[in-house]
């Protein structure tokens, strides 16, 4: 149960000389939907099933916080810190969280359809079963990501590094991955019908889904150093 009212947080606001911090405090199950709480540190701090629909929260820290099954569709949290963050059952439908740093955290399962994930840091994250329906994620770092059985239909990853990452029996289907980094990647069982990977580079290491020719449809195998030297 919360420690605080969704009007004591707005006179907060009214009154706040610097960035407010919230951090370790209960503040599970409020509507705090539309404020403008950019900055905010919610470090530690318990948001479960805390509605933040369509606020504003850039740049806030919730490193630690407890955000299962919290409601942030259509919330702001671009360069938001979530590293160790507790997100299963989250709602993150047509969120921005351009670079934004979700570096290993477990988003198995978290819908992200719609959402805007440009430069967002997701490496070596959990995203198994994760909708990323429609997505964009250009330039994102999904290095080492585990995105096995993920929804990336008409997902956008040009230019996104998926080196090392599970792609294993995920949904692709019309997917954009040109330009992506994506040496060493398992396509096995992966849907690709209609995809793009057009100037994606992959090497030996990378595994596709069977009767994908990855050259045919444009990818780049990566050339192999050459080392010179005395010896």
């Amino acid at each position: 149960m919360s420690s605080v009212t969704r009007e004591q947080i707005q006179d907060l606001l009214q009154q706040k000389s610097g960035e407010l911090s919230f951090a370790g405090q209960d503040l599970s199950g409020l509507d705090l939907s539309g404020l403008e709480l950019s900055g905010t540190d919610f470090s530690r701090a318990n948001l479960s099933g805390t509605l933040f629909k369509n606020c504003q929260i850039r740049q806030v820290n919730l490193s630690q916080a407890n955000l299962e099954n919290s409601n942030l569709a259509g919330a702001n949290l671009s360069g938001a810190t979530l590293t160790g963050a507790r997100l299963a059952g989250a709602n993150f439908s047509d969120a921005y969280l351009l670079r934004a740093n979700l570096a290993g955290v477990n988003l198995q399962g978290v819908n992200l359809a719609k959402s805007k994930l440009d430069e967002v840091n997701l490496s070596q994250t959990n995203l198994q079963e994760a909708n990323l329906d429609r997505a964009f994620a250009v330039r994102a770092n999904l290095a080492g990501a585990n995105l096995a059985q993920a929804n990336l239909f008409e997902v956008n990853l040009k230019n996104a590094n998926l080196s090392g990452a599970s792609l294993r029996g995920a949904n692709l289907r019309s997917a954009f991955l040109e330009g992506a980094n994506i040496a060493g990647a398992d396509f096995t069982d992966a849907e690709l019908s209609d995809a793009v990977v057009r100037l994606a580079t992959y090497n030996a290491q990378t595994r596709w889904a069977a009767g994908f020719d990855p050259a045919a449809a444009g990818a780049v195998l990566a050339k192999k150093k050459k080392w010179l030297g005395l010896f």
